[in-house]
């Protein structure tokens, strides 16, 4: 068993809209408990509005099912049939990179993505990368190129892309005593912490990180979980104010229970 604590920080960068939104769900009924991270794609007030209330519902389907993946794909059709019904531009419908973590009862932490969002696990002062991104950056990675400045931005799945690639992973904590800190963290959030050495970059092969168990120190993690959060967003966009992108951070904590 665990208790959970969670805190998030969110600034609109140079953005006109916040289209980041994060959501949380605890189900009684399946002891599941579920985050949600969304990066809404473009800065426009539907796309704004859209993520707020799509996260909590993806977050309450991750809940129920206790199954990330699973409330990812089951949601992508519902999705599509509702944005027919408002009032978004013809060509550009709302969408949205995602990345979903939930908490069993047994303690595993299972974490699905679309898009590229990201999940770090900081534990005993380290931390390493769970996710792997879903864009030109990593398909590079993988061919042996050196990805181009723009590759980070292009997208190869996302949350409403029908058959747009969904990736999971699964941490069974076991019985080890200790505090897990997960982030959940948005592109304008991580960029510019990998880009100075403050976060763990992907592998240079653009294969998960997590198989081979390398982790970093990660001193920006370290501290009450609050200060934490806006110290990753407010740095971030301190890096590049003029073109800083929404930056939000979901700070996860997980105190096991003997």
């Amino acid at each position: 068993m665990f208790t959970t604590r969670q805190t998030a920080s969110q600034h609109i960068g140079s953005r006109t809209y916040q289209a980041d939104a994060t959501a949380y769900d605890d189900n009684a009924d399946t002891g599941h408990r579920a985050w949600v991270l969304l990066d809404g794609i473009g800065d426009r007030v539907h796309t704004a509005a859209w993520v707020r209330t799509t996260s909590l519902a993806l977050a309450r389907a991750a809940a129920r099912l206790g199954d990330p993946g699973a409330a990812i794909r089951q949601i992508r059709p519902v999705l599509h049939a509702d944005r027919a019904t408002l009032n978004h531009p013809r060509d550009w419908p709302a969408d949205a990179a995602a990345i979903v973590a939930v908490l069993t009862p047994a303690g595993r932490l299972h974490i699905a993505w679309a898009g590229d969002c990201r999940a770090y696990l900081a534990e005993r002062g380290r931390a390493h990368l769970l996710t792997v991104d879903h864009n030109e950056a990593t398909t590079s990675r993988r061919e042996g190129r050196d990805p181009e400045p723009a590759d980070s931005d292009r997208l190869t799945s996302s949350l409403c892309h029908l058959t747009g690639r969904v990736d999971t992973v699964t941490v069974d904590f076991g019985p080890r005593p200790g505090l897990r800190r997960l982030l959940l963290a948005s592109d304008g959030a991580y960029l510019p912490h990998e880009q100075a050495g403050t976060l763990p970059p992907p592998s240079p092969d653009g294969s998960p990180r997590h198989r081979d168990g390398r982790a970093v120190p990660a001193p920006l993690l370290a501290g009450a979980p609050g200060p934490v959060a806006r110290r990753i967003t407010d740095l971030a966009v301190r890096a590049d104010p003029t073109g800083a992108d929404n930056a939000t951070a979901l700070v996860i904590d997980l105190h096991p229970v003997r």
